[in-house]
């Protein structure tokens, strides 16, 4: 998307001689702006695991570096297993896989085995508990999947408050579960 905004902002300074020098003080500031906030030699990527993810809710879960790699399996017993890595530490893994509880027993969905965890309510799943290093889902589907168990780990050396943190990934939860559904074709 931000590839389009560009081709318009030249385009129309293309057309507009007497904008060209704003619209160029004004498009390096924002680069410079961005690099100093961010200090990312990559791209942060349009798809995570084969799926759909906004940038807004993969980007803070993700750790500043210089390379970015996606690594996604597909074994037999799960959906999906991904990771990406960044300058070689994992940033974030996800398991996707058909089962009512992911195989876990009920004390694993005790809030106060998560690094900051607490119940999350993401109107996606049945239930959902995030913690500042790991997250896990719980979302209804009736078809081609009785339900689907999402399990997530991110980087603990984020450099970000707790509270942040934990809001972060309960974002990019919120963001990934659906985008999951629907890719599946999950009818619930």
């Amino acid at each position: 998307m931000r590839r389009v905004e560009r081709r318009r902002e030249r385009a129309g300074a293309a057309r507009n001689p007497y904008g060209t020098g704003l619209l160029a003080g004004v498009f390096a500031a924002s680069l410079l702006a961005g690099c100093a906030s961010e200090a990312r030699g990559y791209s942060v990527p349009e798809e995570f695991c084969g799926f759909e993810v906004q940038e807004a809710a993969l980007s803070p879960v993700l750790l500043d570096g210089e390379s970015l790699t996606d690594v996604s399996y597909n074994p037999p017993s799960l959906i999906a297993f991904c990771r990406v890595v960044v300058d070689g530490r994992i940033a974030v893994t996800v398991e996707v896989r058909e089962s009512k509880e992911g195989g876990l027993h009920p004390e694993d969905w005790e809030p106060a085995n998560f690094k900051d965890g607490a119940t999350a309510r993401i109107p996606s799943t049945e239930k959902a508990l995030v913690g500042s290093d790991r997250a896990l889902a719980l979302a209804g589907c009736e078809d081609p999947y009785s339900a689907l168990f999402f399990r997530f780990f991110f980087d603990p050396d984020h450099g970000v408050e707790a509270e942040q943190r934990v809001a972060d990934v309960e974002a990019f939860v919120a963001d990934f579960v659906p985008s999951v559904k629907r890719g599946v074709g999950c009818t619930a």
